[in-house]
């Protein structure tokens, strides 16, 4: 099922309050910014799809407006591959597929290349580009400012503790408060490293399988 994306205006009742005088693009951005140091810190956007892999060009895997911080899990056909940086692959190979790599911040290819059915496991992030215009109502919306709907009921406390951290340390500011900023920062990597433990462990405490993929 595919994740339902927000705004991360839904996070302004969450950090205004507490710095009224920020302007409300500047706490959007700074929002986004600790949600994909909480993605990556924490791993908590977990993406599971299948694709078919038809060309050796990047084929999408997941959202335009996210990133790929880790392939936890390959298969080619039902058979594991390996995630790898691309620069160790050969481009242009054919033959049975051992390989995942990652071509572009939401797509991978496989190597040798062969067609056939992908199914991966990711760790996603946001994107940390920018892009206006795209509503003529709002000019100053960045498309790339929303984040899965997840983690504003869930972890939303969390990632408005990471923008605070981030707003109030800005020098020079009338709202500059470095003293706050240490606190919300203490409370944002507290609560990140508790994140990670959980979504690692889970419930059931499973073995961690992970591999590093950092694009």
């Amino acid at each position: 099922m595919a994740v339902v994306m927000k705004r991360t205006a839904e996070f302004l009742p969450l950090i205004l309050p507490h710095c009224p005088q920020c302007p409300d693009f500047l706490a959007e951005q700074m929002a986004r910014f600790a949600a994909i140091q909480f993605c990556e810190r924490s791993r908590a956007w977990r993406h599971i799809t299948t694709v078919d892999m038809v060309a050796p060009e990047g084929t999408p895997v997941a959202p335009d407006t996210a990133a790929i911080h880790e392939i936890e899990f390959a298969k080619w056909n039902g058979v594991k591959l390996t995630a790898v940086q691309f620069s160790t692959i050969e481009s242009g190979e054919q033959g049975r597929p051992e390989y995942i790599t990652q071509v572009a911040p939401n797509e991978v290819t496989i190597s040798p290349f062969e067609p056939g059915e992908l199914e991966i496991s990711l760790f996603l992030k946001p994107l940390t580009a920018s892009e206006y215009g795209v509503n003529a109502s709002d000019p100053l919306f960045d498309r790339f400012n929303v984040v899965p709907e997840f983690f504003i009921k869930i972890h939303g406390h969390t990632i408005a503790a990471g923008a605070l951290a981030e707003i109030l340390s800005i020098k020079d500011e009338p709202w500059t408060d470095h003293r706050e900023a240490a606190r919300y920062r203490d409370q944002f990597e507290g609560r990140c490293d508790t994140a990670f433990r959980w979504n690692m462990r889970g419930q059931q405490r499973a073995p961690i399988r992970t591999k590093f993929r950092d694009f």
